[in-house]
């Protein structure tokens, strides 16, 4: 979710599969199959230490914490990230707030809670 946007209704598992089946004319089951499998490299990958690319240009990375666990971070695909940014419909939350500077926002923060400041120094 883009910071400040309001989310939509989700996409649900059904309205995805049912959108690659129309836009690739596969079978569900070879759709499921195809995800099913993703997963599973993504799991083979991660757990041996390896950043996994896909062909689009997103990528999964293993990220050590120091308690020991693992986070995965995603990268996406740096043109989907231009596509969803040239045409975005969602709706912003706080849209008059977009433009203001960090200094403004945190002073709109401390003033409506002011037991819970936040410092820039």
């Amino acid at each position: 979710m883009a910071p400040g946007s309001s989310l939509g209704t989700a996409m649900t598992k059904s309205e995805l599969i049912e959108n690659i089946v129309a836009a690739t004319n596969q079978s569900k089951g070879s759709v499921l199959a195809v995800l099913s499998e993703l997963d599973v490299q993504l799991e083979s990958g991660l757990k041996s230490g390896r950043i996994v690319h896909l062909p689009n240009g997103t990528h999964f990375e293993p990220i050590g914490k120091k308690d020991g666990s693992v986070d995965i971070g995603v990268r996406v695909n740096p043109e989907l990230d231009k596509m969803v940014n040239s045409g975005f419909r969602g709706i912003w939350a706080n849209s008059e707030n977009i433009g203001k500077t960090e200094d403004e926002i945190v002073s709109m923060w401390n003033s409506v809670y002011p037991t819970d400041l936040i410092t820039t120094d």
